[in-house]
């Protein structure tokens, strides 16, 4: 699987990166092969969040902590400050870890849109 994600440079630029993340055999079920499974933990809990129908822009802003952000429904679209802009459909991962600097804009799809929030521990990472 491929994630994207957005992070920040020295100098507070945002900008885009792809990776994996980390997996290991896990048997999950007897009598079953094994599952590929990364390791998620965290005490922070998951959000789950609507965006409401007339907010279709947030402009320049960071994340409030390391999650993988992931659109239930409807396209999201988000721009960097070095100008690259990505869009993802539903179900698309994107690791948003610019917590601090400039940030990033982040475009909504028409109508309220659910969002799944999963915060990560700062030792996780892509690979």
């Amino acid at each position: 699987m491929r994630i994207s994600r957005i992070y920040a440079d020295a100098d507070g630029g945002s900008h885009f990166a792809d990776g994996a993340p980390p997996v290991a055999d896990h048997r999950l079920f007897p009598h079953m092969p094994l599952f590929q499974v990364t390791r998620l933990m965290g005490a922070n809990p998951v959000k789950l969040f609507s965006v409401p129908a007339e907010v279709s822009v947030a402009d320049l802003h960071t994340a409030p902590e390391r999650q993988l952000a992931v659109s239930l429904s409807g396209w999201v679209e988000y721009e960097t400050t070095d100008g690259e802009v990505r869009r993802l459909k539903p179900g698309e991962i994107m690791l948003v870890e610019d917590t601090w600097g400039c940030g990033h804009i982040t475009r909504f799809d028409d109508g309220e849109q659910w969002f799944l929030h999963i915060p990560v521990p700062d030792d996780w990472h892509l690979i």
